[in-house]
């Protein structure tokens, strides 16, 4: 009776399986471990995912010593920190140390649920500042950088992280190989059940998508590759018609394939290939590293805004767009009134870059209003079946709002709001505004759960 009493439960077990039930909820219930990848150093303290509130997977650490810009890989989507285990090895056998390569598991590590760019946001900030803090508490060194080798969703996640966290100057090589950067077929814009939030920020012309690239694909002062196929044939994520969406405008952009015919490298191999990975060394190493000096800051002067110390430039653009290091810098910025300025300080000799920050001079003739400044968004926050169209307003037409919805604080070089933001997983939105004169609005939180994410979880 015993024997038939297990049998029983062994099938059940694996039909469970079978219906392909994340194995992070079957296999705790049956009491057995799940197996992961976790292979940091006992005094590395590792972050927690923000998708499945356990600690994240991922390797790195061990030794060695920090003699070089520490790399972080980050995978695709269903993926895990085993995908770059080949990838790990080789950099090692070229000279790298244990200390200098590491990577994170960000999410479920399994096809049964796909992981989302917004979701996964939080996870990237809190691994890149553990691996920094890590890393300066045991080499002394300020390791002010990292560079970033991203792979599919994780080239969008990793440029999500940046953009809402106002973190380009944290990077100073981003890898994207093979990101949905402009779409991907396999994404349908009418998706639906507990993993759509993915399909829905990466659908092609999909309005997150639209809220990722507005104002520039390649901030700040980071180098930026984007390696891909460029052929449509060989990476089964981007056909024909959309052979070029992983191309970033700004970056140095290399269509493999093409460059090298007959290498077919597919969606999978293109970032752990020997020729692929000697061309992302070669890139890095490029970059040179960075000297140990303070990273350059900005410094406003009434109507003057200068990048300290000297030989450092400050880099602005206007009109919401995002400056980066490719056009002509000064050491001083002369502003005008009624524009809007984002600039950011680089420093060429070291390749340290600061923040970005916004600086709005009103018009002149044009007073404030007596009302404390306020931001207001429409819908607040709650449990709602769809994704939602979030409208910002203020109080005082003349002073901009910016937002983040990674949780974060938001301060003057985070998102701008220009259009409705698209919210299609659960996430924290702040917001603030900013008026000519420096007043600020308190900042506004509004908490968002969306479809089946509104119980607390995707």
């Amino acid at each position: 009776m015993g024997s038939v009493k297990t049998s029983s439960f062994l099938l059940l077990a694996s039909l469970a399986l079978s219906a392909c039930l994340p194995r992070q909820t079957l296999l705790p219930a049956l009491g057995i471990e799940v197996p992961v990848q976790r292979d940091f150093p006992a005094d590395f303290k590792v972050p927690v995912s923000s998708e499945t509130g356990q600690p994240v997977t991922g390797f790195g650490g061990g030794g060695g010593g920090v003699h070089r810009t520490p790399i972080i890989l980050v995978h695709g989507n269903t993926e895990a920190p085993r995908f770059w285990n080949e990838a790990r090895d080789w950099f090692l056998a070229h000279g790298y140390t244990h200390d200098e390569v590491w990577a994170v598991g960000y999410g479920y590590d399994c096809t049964c649920h796909f992981d989302s760019n917004d979701g996964a946001v939080p996870t990237i900030e809190a691994f890149v500042t553990a691996v920094q803090d890590y890393l300066r508490r045991k080499s002394g060194l300020p390791v002010a950088q990292v560079n970033i080798v991203a792979h599919s969703l994780g080239v969008t996640l990793v440029r999500q992280w940046m953009k809402q966290d106002n973190a380009w100057h944290r990077v100073r090589n981003f890898v994207a190989v093979a990101g949905a950067n402009h779409g991907t077929w396999v994404s349908p814009p009418d998706a639906h059940g507990i993993s759509r939030a993915g399909p829905l920020e990466l659908y092609p012309d999909s309005p997150w998508l639209a809220q990722l690239n507005r104002g520039g694909e390649t901030p700040g002062a980071t180098r930026v590759l984007a390696l891909y196929d460029g052929t449509g044939w060989y990476d089964v994520f981007f056909a024909p018609w959309q052979k070029d969406s992983p191309h970033l405008a700004g970056a140095t952009n290399l269509a493999y394939n093409v460059e090298h015919p007959g290498a077919g490298l597919g969606h999978l191999e293109l970032p752990r290939e020997p020729q692929t990975l000697d061309v992302i060394a070669d890139f890095i190493a490029a970059g040179g590293e960075p000297l140990p000096v303070d990273p350059p800051r900005l410094e406003r002067d009434g109507d003057v805004v200068r990048a300290q110390p000297a030989g450092a430039l400050a880099r602005c653009a206007e009109d919401g767009e995002y400056p980066d290091a490719r056009g002509a810098g000064a050491p001083q910025v002369d502003l005008q009134r009624g524009r809007l300025y984002t600039c950011f300080a680089d420093d060429p000799e070291s390749g340290l870059s600061s923040p970005m920050v916004r600086y709005l001079l009103a018009e002149t003739g044009k007073t404030k209003t007596a009302a404390a400044l306020e931001v207001h968004a429409a819908p607040a926050g709650g449990a709602f079946r769809d994704p939602q169209r979030i409208v910002l307003t203020s109080n005082e037409p003349d002073a901009y709002i910016v937002y983040t919805t990674s949780g974060i604080r938001p301060e003057s070089g985070s998102p701008l709001y220009r259009a409705p933001i698209v919210i299609n997983t659960g996430v924290t939105l702040k917001a603030l505004a900013i008026a000519a004169d420096g007043r600020r609005s308190a900042v506004l939180r509004q908490d968002y759960r969306i479809g089946a994410d509104r119980e607390g979880r995707p």
